[in-house]
């Protein structure tokens, strides 16, 4: 191997280790029982030198340090496969993670929230193995791609497989980048009043009219002045019956009273949405790094405030309480799907059989695994998967 005088040690270690098949961090290179370094001048080295090539020990690497657990952290901080003891101990410092946590994997929210070992052990287990069976998929699917690689539909799952890796990949690049783009965002409410009842606000620029649901004009006691001539259909996303319009009502905002007319609609799913039309009116100005919103008149201007996370609960809730009932009436429908199709419960224990075996367990061992836990398949991975690990 031909080595310039001066060159450093450390810049022919990648040859080293492309020569010899040894990780550029485990090599060791002697001269006369010595370790080297500098230069090869430096080190005493002549032409035609022996040099000896050693693998570092274990206990010479360099270890990484221990995770510190602290408060304040981030989503992205977390390490990789965390053990449940350590996602638990980061999650009891730092509770203001798990309603982010909720928004992509309530089941593991849901088991840090219990407090439970076994069943954070459960959630890992079982995200394992979903990871595990997507990647058995995706190989046996390039495995089947590859045998024909020319025919015009291989190419075309080709490129969906390359286009799906590459979403993958830039939605793990964008995790770790920019975490707070998968974090939940509140829309923007104001408090307000209208005829001395209290209603919030929802503040949207995107919306042409100012707009109030029936029930809350109910409550609010302005029915009675709805212009039923301005009558008509509201297009949007969707669509919705206009009942009739008020043409000026007073609107406490703060401490300043300001006119304000509204287009009532018969069904709506917000209570009040401030809309662009009387944000141009009153000349307001949506300040999200002070985070409020700045209404001007001839007088000046003020500013109020929008409503924090914790006191838009009644809207949480409603809207909660709505997907609850749709997914209620989802798995009712998919109830009543399932039970027309019967399925033997040998088909279902070979399936378990199967899935357990396609990660590499002996057939033998799954089979007793899924005896001894009754045939439940994730109790049996865990199992399967703590004894390879012992």
């Amino acid at each position: 191997m031909q080595v310039d005088p001066q060159q450093t040690i450390g810049s022919f270690l990648p040859q080293l280790s492309q020569m010899f098949s040894i990780p550029v961090q485990e090599i060791n290179v002697q001269h006369r029982g010595v370790d080297l370094a500098h230069t090869a001048t430096s080190c005493g080295i002549q032409k035609d030198d022996l040099l000896l090539i050693k693998r570092k020990a274990p206990s010479l690497l360099d270890t990484p340090a221990p995770f510190v657990v602290r408060e304040g952290m981030q989503l992205y901080e977390i390490p990789r496969n965390p053990s449940p003891q350590l996602l638990l101990e980061i999650f009891e410092k730092n509770p203001q993670l798990l309603p982010q946590l909720r928004e992509g994997n309530v089941e593991l929210a849901t088991a840090l929230e219990r407090k439970s070992i076994r069943d954070i052990r459960m959630v890992l287990m079982q995200m394992h193995m979903k990871e595990a069976s997507r990647q058995y998929k995706e190989n046996e699917e390039t495995v089947a791609l590859e045998r024909n690689p020319l025919d015009a539909q291989a190419q075309i799952k080709i490129e969906e497989t390359i286009r799906l890796r590459n979403v993958q990949q830039n939605m793990e690049i964008a995790m770790e980048q920019m975490p707070e783009a998968f974090a939940h965002v509140y829309m923007l409410y104001i408090p307000c009043e209208v005829n001395d009842v209290q209603v919030q606000a929802f503040v949207d620029s995107g919306a042409q009219s100012t707009i109030m649901s029936s029930s809350c004009a109910e409550r609010c006691g302005i029915m009675k002045l709805v212009d039923k001539r301005f009558e008509g259909k509201a297009v949007g996303v969707g669509t919705a019956k206009i009942i009739g319009r008020v043409h000026m009502a007073p609107l406490k905002i703060g401490t300043f009273f300001y006119n304000c007319s509204f287009t009532i609609l018969e069904e709506q799913t917000v209570d009040f949405l401030f809309g662009l039309d009387m944000l141009k009116r009153h000349q307001c100005c949506i300040d999200l790094h002070k985070n409020v919103l700045r209404l001007h008149e001839a007088s000046g201007f003020h500013e109020v405030e929008f409503l924090p996370e914790h006191k838009l609960l009644a809207n949480k809730i409603n809207a909660s309480s709505s997907e609850s009932a749709t997914e209620a009436n989802s798995d009712s429908s998919a109830r009543q799907q399932n039970s027309q199709v019967a399925i033997s419960e040998e088909d279902i224990r070979q399936n378990a059989i199967e899935q357990l075996v396609s990660f590499g367990f002996e057939r033998q061992r799954v089979i007793r695994a899924l005896e001894s836990t009754e045939w439940n398949a994730e109790i049996a991975a865990g199992i399967l998967f703590e004894s390879n690990n012992a």
